[in-house]
């Protein structure tokens, strides 16, 4: 793939710059807001041509939870998913689709047609055939799963013959197609998954897939090691890596000294508490690439005092988000004032977007004595919130205590609780989690696996969906959603999706804090990582190799 050219903004953040945000702060202080810091972008590292034996990388979020693909929504089970088992289709690091397992044709707005590559295999030397793609396909689809909603239009998977499957909807669905690029379109072998049956995806009973590289173990508590496919069927690959280590670090501050010391190659997702560290380091470079993550701070409940919207619309306003993107990310974010990140905005209907967005960002301006007002106004009486965190990430810490203090500020109380990162990121989608944990906040950065607002707007406004914290189901948001998967014109599908977005972001179920950049650390002797978020659903570790450069 050839390498993308960088985003160039107005004015350049120097490390100097960042060193000399973050010593302005401590976790005592509240912000006060500042002039924008503005980074360059760039989506691609520079390529790299020799071959490396083997590269750790670290998973900032810590371990994953599963490694099976229909519930790989998690930033680090996604991370090394996206090496082992190969999507249907596949994007490049700007989010073009491309053609991948399959080559697709739509004959008609109700019918897809995937035909599939003759050369592919599973590890264990099986071809892929159309019963995997089908048996991948509806296991996706099962209720139980995470992907469930991506597939609510889709009224039949069928094996057309031996070389075809074709996927028909019961109303045309504009965002299912580009979402097979994703670990929701991945493909596993039907026999090994059926015998290993519950503990598919786990450390014992592991995964079966195509992908360019193989599962060689999962040490639990310790680190997952996969090993380049020498048999891999797609040769446009680079494959230079021949095997990888995953750690699971979550102290920033640890993760920062093996990064600069290179004991580990790189990372993605570095906490912005190490960027002035690792942006000086004279062992490797630092990226700032396009994203389409947020940081929100979600209405963990649908019961308790945050029932009340108009609590949830007085902790709107009572948050710095200036303040939060320039002196505690250093230029690394951007304030958000909606659920959907304007990076989420399909080009062509930008304006349209842009218009709705104006009103949310008017509405949620930082304003103490207007926050103090709602929140005297409500039914507030004065309880303790307790809002989930990861321990060990300073970054998302300092912000708990920001958002604690500017809280406290307009007269409501915020208790801070510390979660391992496994029982934070089951917390995350498990409803019994939050509950044994008491959460009324958790805050949490989120994602968008591809260029389409219906993807989280679905995901957490969905009746049922698994990021619907506070049960929203209403029969007018519900239709308008149903309606925009359906639209064919671009046009009408935005005016459905914002017309939607007005009735979910009024419910404040999320307060949307930052819209986050991807930052990537590359030891020197590597090359060619994917910059962009686009990572997630790419193998990434199939673009890495050596440049010759030192250790």
């Amino acid at each position: 793939m050839a390498e993308r050219t960088s985003l160039r903004y107005r004015r350049v953040l120097t490390m100097a710059t960042i060193a000399a945000g973050l010593l302005s702060i401590t976790a005592c202080s509240t912000p006060t807001g500042s002039d924008e810091i503005e980074v360059d972008l760039t989506d691609r590292a520079p390529s790299a041509a020799e071959s490396v034996s083997e590269i750790t990388w670290n998973l900032s979020d810590g371990e994953p939870a599963t490694l099976d693909p229909r519930d790989s929504a998690t930033y680090s089970s996604a991370t090394v998913v996206a090496n082992l088992c190969d999507p249907l289709l596949a994007i490049d690091e700007d989010y073009t689709l491309h053609a991948n397992l399959v080559s697709f044709e739509a004959p008609d707005p109700l019918t897809l047609v995937y035909t599939i590559e003759a050369k592919a295999t599973f590890w264990d030397g099986r071809p892929v055939t159309a019963d995997d793609i089908v048996y991948s396909l509806d296991r996706a689809a099962d209720p139980a799963a995470i992907t469930a909603f991506l597939f609510a239009n889709v009224a039949d998977v069928e094996k057309t013959d031996d070389a075809t499957v074709t996927v028909r909807f019961a109303q045309p669905d504009a965002m299912f197609n580009a979402q097979m690029a994703t670990f929701a379109g991945a493909v596993v072998e039907r026999s090994f998954a059926e015998t290993a049956g519950a503990s598919f995806g786990t450390a014992a009973g592991g995964i079966m897939c195509s992908g360019p590289y193989t599962l060689d173990q999962w040490r639990p508590g310790s680190d997952i090691t996969i090993e380049r496919n020498p048999d891999y069927w797609n040769k446009e690959l680079p494959l230079l890596v021949e095997r990888a280590k995953f750690t699971f670090i979550t102290d920033s501050t640890a993760a920062s000294q093996a990064l600069s010391t290179g004991e580990i190659d790189g990372a993605y997702r570095i906490d912005p508490s190490a960027v002035p560290t690792l942006g000086a380091a004279s062992n490797g470079q630092l990226f700032f690439g396009p994203s389409m993550e947020s940081l929100q701070l979600y209405v963990a409940r649908a019961d308790g005092p945050l029932a009340d919207v108009a609590l949830r619309d007085g902790l709107q306003k009572a948050i710095d988000r200036e303040a939060l993107a320039t002196t505690v990310y250093s230029g690394a974010a951007a304030p958000l004032y909606a659920t959907v990140t304007p990076r989420t905005w399909p080009t062509a209907q930008h304006e349209l977007y842009q218009d709705a967005y104006d009103k949310w960002a008017a509405a949620r301006t930082f304003d103490p004595e207007a926050a103090k007002k709602l929140v005297e106004g409500s039914g507030y009486g004065g309880e303790t919130l307790v809002l989930g965190v990861p321990a060990g990430q300073a970054t998302l810490s300092r912000v708990a205590q920001l958002v604690q203090q500017q809280a406290e500020a307009v007269g409501v109380q915020i208790e801070i609780k510390d979660l391992q990162p496994l029982d934070y990121a089951t917390a995350s989608y498990d409803t019994v989690t939050r509950e044994r944990f008491g959460l009324d906040l958790l805050l949490g950065e989120s994602f968008n696996a591809t260029a389409e607002p219906l993807e989280p707007l679905g995901f957490t406004l969905t009746e049922g969906a698994p990021y619907n914290y506070t049960q929203i189901a209403d029969p007018e948001l519900a239709t308008l959603l149903e309606r925009a998967r359906a639209a064919v014109d671009p046009e009408d599908r935005a005016r459905l999706v914002i017309e939607a977005q007005e009735i979910g972001e009024a419910t404040s179920a999320a307060i949307p804090l930052l819209s986050l950049h991807t930052t990537t650390f590359l030891n020197s002797r590597l090359g060619g990582a994917i910059t962009s978020f686009a990572y997630m659903s790419m193998p990434s570790v199939a673009y890495l190799g050596g440049t010759g450069g030192g250790e």
